[in-house]
């Protein structure tokens, strides 16, 4: 008796890691993970799976031997399927409470937004395989949304998910003890042979002797995801509701969303009175972590980056496949392993693309910079190194070949004017234009947070409107773009996602004293560039005689003659003379003409 508990018990195990193998492939589109990952992950998987069958087949026997009555294969295969479905289900919700119990003990972080080695740092890995592929972790503590309840229906949703095939699989195995009742073929699916084949062939599939077509590198994983020895980067991120200011006038978005760092003080709301979109940087090579953190009042909230492939691990919505969004104090885990080629430098939009671009239309969105591998990153102002590494302006020292200067500029739209929430700073709806290319909302379009819509106002100026009383929207300074004449350049542009198209473009005369000398023919930064939504491009100097040819003040704006009046425009301002809150590039000492 003991022997066929045995023999029934491996063989359905067997069965189970077949079907997590190919559900794994079934919701991912094929995988290539090595073998020797896998298979540690499955052994782990086996180790649960084999005594919860033993059980299940004890439970079931004992069972049969009170009733005291002969039970036909139909009976038996339900009966020890039932007891299979209770027992794993204590073994899943007891794993989901102990990993939430070890959860309250967070492993040592990196410093944030700073690169470490990749061996010394915990990626975050669950470390079990069990239904991995079809149900997130949701045994965080507490105060991260991952209540008891949560956790508990955790365990019971891997045991549903891993009870289908149970019945058939038993209902098969039984039968195959009586020959007369299936032919012999339907007897070969069964033997152990088969499934032993069919685990080695799932294993093999797509493993580590899969060769990648002409010019793909293979991608290697390690139990965190990312390429053992990569840099490993780390930021905590998260959703907000806040107030954005528009401009000096106190025109303002009341119901914004924003993406921060997360930080111990001050409040996120609290941080930046005049904020700009979540710019995060990372170089090519590394493994980017990023730990989002959804701290909406209501609703979901995801954090996606454009692009780039990301494990995510965490208490995600989605049904059977791992979601990328999470309830209101929820959090989630994106582990991306960074290319290593250097094309893949450039920018890539972080966006919510929840609900059709509406969160995007009221500030959700960002973007992530991946710079040359080695660079480092220094505060455009001070020329100290930036702490976090985050920032739409920075100087970028990279080890082998020319430092730059670096700005990225985020072109976004509030919507259409029955649905852009734009306000004075008395609360009042702006009111809408009428121009040549139809009805738009001033304030409607920026950059970077910023517009300075052109129309008339009642106030005269800013700061007449500073003289009012009961005015509810905070100030802005206006967007400047700031760089020393001659010094290499990377524009980062990127369009934020929603349904507006838009043109950046940059004259080539200065706004205050008329034209300058002309650009270099087929300069980047003279011609208009289309962008489509998700869209991201870099303009960069090519070296003498490219912009600028001269200091001066230069206008940034969209082509699209309503977005540029309502709001899509601002100053590059080019010195030829140090200035007190611009540092210099590596080496380099601004000199000549005074600057503007």
């Amino acid at each position: 008796m003991a022997r066929r508990w045995w023999v029934l018990a491996v063989l359905l195990t067997l069965g189970l890691l077949g079907w997590e193998l190919g559900l794994l492939w079934l919701l991912s589109g094929g995988f290539d993970t090595r073998a020797e990952v896998l298979g540690a992950r499955l052994a782990w998987d086996a180790a649960l799976l084999l005594p919860v069958a033993l059980v299940a087949s004890g439970c079931a026997h004992l069972l049969a031997r009170r009733a005291g009555q002969t039970r036909t294969t139909l009976e038996a295969a339900t009966t020890l399927s039932l007891c299979f479905l209770l027992v794993l289900t204590v073994v899943t919700t007891g794993r989901g409470l102990l990993q939430r119990q070890l959860a309250r003990t967070p492993a040592p972080a990196a410093p944030e937004g700073q690169p470490v080695s990749a061996t010394d740092q915990d990626v975050g890995d669950e470390g079990r395989f069990l239904c991995a592929a079809v149900a997130p972790d949701l045994s965080l503590p507490e105060e991260e949304g991952g209540s008891v309840a949560e956790t508990a229906w955790a365990g019971v949703r891997d045991a549903l998910v891993l009870q289908v095939p149970v019945f058939p699989l038993l209902l098969l195995l039984l039968l195959r003890r009586r020959p007369g009742r299936i032919p012999s073929s339907a007897r070969a699916v069964v033997s152990p042979l088969s499934w032993v084949v069919m685990l080695g062939v799932s294993c093999a599939w797509q493993s580590d002797d899969r060769r990648p077509p002409p010019g793909e590198q293979p991608v290697q994983e390690w139990e965190g995801g990312c390429a053992p020895g990569a840099p490993v980067r780390t930021y905590a991120v998260a959703a907000i509701s806040a107030s954005l200011p528009l401009n000096a006038h106190g025109d303002h978005v009341p119901q914004g969303l924003r993406y921060v760092l997360e930080e111990d003080s001050p409040a996120p709301q609290e941080r930046e009175q005049a904020p700009h979109p979540l710019v995060l940087r990372a170089n090519v090579g590394e493994c980017l972590v990023l730990h989002f953190t959804n701290r909406l009042a209501q609703g979901p909230a995801a954090l996606r980056i454009e692009g780039l492939r990301a494990t995510v691990r965490g208490a995600g919505q989605g049904g059977f496949v791992p979601g990328t969004s999470v309830a209101p104090g929820q959090r989630l885990t994106y582990v991306l392993p960074l290319p290593e080629s250097p094309e893949a430098e450039g920018a890539y939009l972080l966006h919510d693309s929840e609900d059709g671009g509406e969160r995007e239309a009221r500030g959700l969105f960002g973007a992530l910079l991946l710079e040359p591998a080695g660079a480092v990153y220094r505060s455009a102002s001070t020329g100290e190194p930036l702490r976090d590494g985050s920032g739409w302006e920075a100087l970028i020292d990279v080890p082998t070949g020319q430092d730059f200067r670096e700005m990225a500029l985020l072109y976004h739209a509030m919507g259409p004017p029955e649905v852009a929430d734009v306000r004075s700073a008395r609360g009042a709806l702006l009111p809408v234009q009428d121009e040549m290319a139809g009805p738009f909302r001033p304030g409607a379009f920026g950059l970077n947070y910023r517009s300075q819509p052109s129309f008339e106002r009642q106030e005269d100026s800013p700061e007449d409107e500073e003289q009012r009383p009961s005015t509810v929207g905070a100030r802005a300074p206006p967007l400047r773009l700031r760089s020393y004449l001659g010094e290499p350049i990377k524009l980062r542009v990127v369009h934020a996602g929603s349904a507006e198209f838009h043109v950046h473009h940059l004259h080539a005369w200065d706004r205050r004293r008329g034209p300058r000398e002309k650009q270099a023919p087929g300069s980047p930064f003279e011609a208009p560039q289309l962008l489509s939504p998700g869209r991201a491009l870099t303009l960069a100097t090519a070296g003498a005689g490219d912009f600028p040819t001269a200091a001066g003040d230069f206008l940034v704006h969209c082509h699209v003659p309503n977005h540029s009046a309502g709001g899509e425009q601002h100053t590059w301002r080019v010195f030829a003379a140090p200035q007190p809150d611009l540092a210099p590039l590596t080496g380099q000492t601004p000199s000549g003409v005074s600057g503007p």
